[in-house]
């Protein structure tokens, strides 16, 4: 065990080393603070509009007005949702990427391989030492939001809120983890470091952006008039191509674990977290599936003598 722990500080060390990873990250937190005063100007501005609204139907000498607009606290902290799942992703193969690929390069790897050390834990111990870096930036990232939340909005989270925030930032770990896992698959198969990294920015691209886009191409859509405001809203309707799409893209599971859990959808805003975890098990599953299988793959392939 105790080489596994000196191959995870390892890890840990040569990621908060590393400038670029240092910047990425420093962008990383940087836009999930600025994230809450986004959400916290919509949500105000939402606000607002419902006033000059009503102020408009006074003027108009009306008796009745439309129901002012419920604000959940976690939907002002929403945009982190999407933050993470580009950039979280983007930092997550970065730091996966220099665990086989970069220690080949170096010529350390060799070395690393004649001490006495089983290769399961050599994937083991680089799986930790990532597990730590990406938890120690998510609890960075935790930590700035509900302070400038706090800062912001002048009021405390409830400790059901508190938790679902917490759910939400050990799903963005798993997330991230699964990025992580499968660069370090990645490093481990491949000779040509250029080549991996960029055969795992294709993958992110396809996950992130191509496979939603495509599945939104597949919905139906229809359309709602709001009578008060006056205006046209489009109302997507999910079919069986757009789910099945859908289903290949972890980005996408995420984001609707993470908008359940950070009260974007109303409908869900304020039902238990047991329930709302059930509710999400298939795209939890669809989550944790790829992860698992690759990181089998991972340890199947560092057994192999020639990946050394």
């Amino acid at each position: 065990m105790s080489g596994i722990f000196i191959i995870a500080q390892k890890e840990v060390k040569t990621a908060f080393r590393d400038n670029i990873f240092l910047i990425i990250t420093g962008l990383f937190v940087l836009l999930s603070a600025i994230s809450v005063y986004i959400g916290s100007s919509t949500k105000n501005a939402e606000l607002q509009a419902y006033q000059s609204i009503v102020q408009l139907l006074q003027n108009q000498g009306a008796t009745s007005f439309p129901p002012q607009p419920e604000i959940f606290h976690l939907s002002v902290l929403s945009n982190i949702i999407n933050y993470v799942s580009m950039i979280g992703a983007v930092v997550a193969i970065f730091l996966g990427f220099e665990t086989f690929s970069g220690e080949r390069d170096k010529g350390t790897l060799k070395l690393i391989a004649v001490r006495p050390v089983y290769r399961d834990q050599i994937v083991t111990g680089k799986l930790m030492g990532g597990g730590i870096v990406i938890s120690v930036l998510l609890g960075i990232v935790l930590i700035f939001n509900l302070v400038l939340f706090i800062l912001v909005s002048g009021m405390m989270l409830p400790i059901n809120e508190i938790i679902r925030l917490l759910v939400f930032f050990m799903t963005a770990f798993v997330y991230m983890m699964i990025f992580y896992t499968a660069t370090m698959y990645v490093s481990l198969k491949t000779n040509d470091s250029t080549f991996g990294f960029m055969l795992m920015m294709i993958i992110w691209m396809a996950i992130s952006f191509v496979l939603p886009q495509l599945a939104d191409s597949q919905r139906s859509f229809a359309y709602a008039l709001n009578s008060t405001a006056q205006t046209v809203t489009q109302v997507p309707s999910d079919t069986l191509v757009s789910k099945t799409i859908e289903l290949f893209s972890p980005a996408v599971q995420f984001q609707n674990i993470g908008r359940d859990l950070l009260q974007v959808v109303p409908e869900t805003a304020n039902i238990g977290i047991g329930t709302l975890l059930i509710r999400q098990i298939g795209a939890i599953a669809e989550i944790l599936i790829p992860g698992l299988t690759v990181l089998l793959l991972s340890y199947k392939a560092a057994q192999k003598e020639e990946v050394i």
